[in-house]
């Protein structure tokens, strides 16, 4: 997510108020109530010290390591070993998230649980617009301008052979928008279920937690076997696509993304001390 970021300085902003941003997201899904807000803020002020004191050196070592290595032709065994990397601080993360849902969760009303839904059904209707919907022509131009968008970013401006490189990746990509949608319907699903039996107490304290612990990992990993090839075959074609990307690119444009890699580091590093003073 780091990478997708417009500007460096916006990492230090969006960090330093990540506590209020994040609360104003999940208020606009669950939609807490008075006796609920402080209980809440204070869960993510307290997992806001935990990431800035333990997360972000892990930031800084796996960006370290990619500004070493992004000046060099790549192979995809390397790129979904940073994958790897990445989705590790994703699983750190959740470990960490599953006591404060545990806290949270049983504060939970009837009500609030129909006003999640219906979030998840407003999300829903744009995310088919974006990916399931028109032809075939226009979801393709959609992907390729996403994928121009989020490659110059780091690379800088893509000539056209670098953006046929990533026409070619979609083209020939594993990605199903039905596959997905599924998914992403299950996970809603689930995200109720789960919340619905801990409110209306059909599960003790100690199961609670056991129910919070196995949704975060259908949450990281499918249900099924079938989903998890897809996951796992979605993986490796991108890495193969990012592979041939980046090894495309000229001199000029790896030291753009070491660049900005290194101030990526470096707006880490000011949030790294700013912990240690406090």
């Amino acid at each position: 997510m780091l990478l997708l970021l417009s500007g460096c300085n916006t990492i230090k902003v969006s960090y330093n108020n990540a506590q209020e941003l994040t609360y104003w997201w999940l208020d606009g899904y669950v939609n807490f109530g008075a006796g609920q807000k402080p209980l809440v803020k204070a869960e993510l002020s307290a997992l806001h010290e935990w990431h800035r004191f333990n997360e972000i050196p892990a930031y800084i070592a796996l960006l370290d390591h990619m500004q070493r290595k992004v000046q060099h032709d790549t192979t995809s065994d390397q790129i979904c070993e940073v994958a790897e990397k990445v989705r590790m601080r994703f699983r750190v993360l959740n470990l960490q998230l599953e006591p404060m849902v545990e806290n949270i969760a049983p504060t939970l009303s009837g009500e609030q649980l129909a006003h999640m839904e219906k979030r998840f059904q407003r999300n829903n209707r744009k995310w088919r617009a974006e990916w399931l919907e028109g032809s075939d022509e226009a979801r393709e131009a959609h992907r390729l301008k996403l994928a121009i968008k989020r490659a110059e970013m780091l690379y800088g401006r893509l000539n056209q052979q670098q953006r046929e490189i990533l026409r070619h990746n979609i083209r020939h990509s594993v990605f199903d928008p039905e596959t997905s949608y599924a998914e992403k319907l299950r996970r809603q699903q689930d995200a109720i279920g789960t919340l619905s039996k801990i409110i209306g107490r059909q599960l003790d304290p100690a199961d609670s937690k056991l129910a919070i612990v196995a949704y975060f990992q259908r949450l990281e990993n499918g249900n099924d076997d079938a989903y998890r090839r897809y996951l796992k075959r979605m993986t490796s074609d991108a890495c193969h696509g990012f592979t041939r990307l980046h090894n495309a690119t000229s001199a000029a444009q790896r030291k753009h993304a070491a660049d900005r890699l290194a101030a990526y580091i470096k707006d880490l590093e000011s949030l790294k001390s700013s912990a240690q003073i406090r």
